[in-house]
């Protein structure tokens, strides 16, 4: 910003000079403030973007539910990544699973399934994440996007589980400090 008066506020960036209008004028300075703060919030609104800003990542380990649904889920991840691992020769079945041949079968059988379909949905989810952290202004230039973003990748629903207490939190501190 490189000005304002109490008609309008200019700016300069990139050589570009825009300048932008109050409507009504501003009574006095003191207004301004405010109605730049109500001028964001309407912005913000227009752009489909939340007030909230998420700046961390919870990590699985956070809680129980997701430390277990993430452990669950990248074990699986890495079993019923190749047919092979169900097959004696592999380390899983040479390890554990021979002594549960009828398990490995089962498994081996459901592999061609169960890979593509976890796959699917959790790529699914990770689009929904993405939309919400770009709502919430968190883009894909930090490391939190992308821990957020992988974390969900792997455990899928409760990423957004930390990821909406997160939200609630930020919005009860925001609703007592207005109070």
């Amino acid at each position: 910003m490189t000005d304002i008066t109490l008609t309008d506020m200019k700016f300069e960036y990139g050589g570009a000079k825009p300048t932008i209008h109050f409507d009504p004028p501003l009574a006095s300075f003191r207004e301004a403030r405010e109605r730049l703060v109500q001028m964001d919030q309407e912005a913000l609104k227009a752009l489909g973007l939340s007030d909230i800003r998420i700046t961390n990542f919870i990590p699985p380990y956070a809680d129980a539910l997701s430390l277990v649904n993430f452990s669950v889920c990248i074990l699986t991840w890495a079993a019923f990544g190749r047919p092979a691992n169900f097959q004696p020769g592999s380390l899983l079945f040479d390890s554990l699973l021979f002594r549960f041949p009828a398990f490995a079968s089962f498994c081996s059988t459901i592999q061609p399934f169960l890979f593509p379909i976890m796959a699917l949905i959790h790529a699914y989810e990770v689009t929904l994440m993405m939309t919400k952290l770009e709502r919430h202004s968190l883009l894909m230039d930090s490391w939190q996007w992308w821990a957020w973003v992988g974390s969900c990748f792997v455990e899928g629903w409760t990423s957004f589980k930390r990821l909406n207490g997160l939200i609630s939190e930020k919005t009860r501190e925001k609703e007592s400090k207005k109070h």
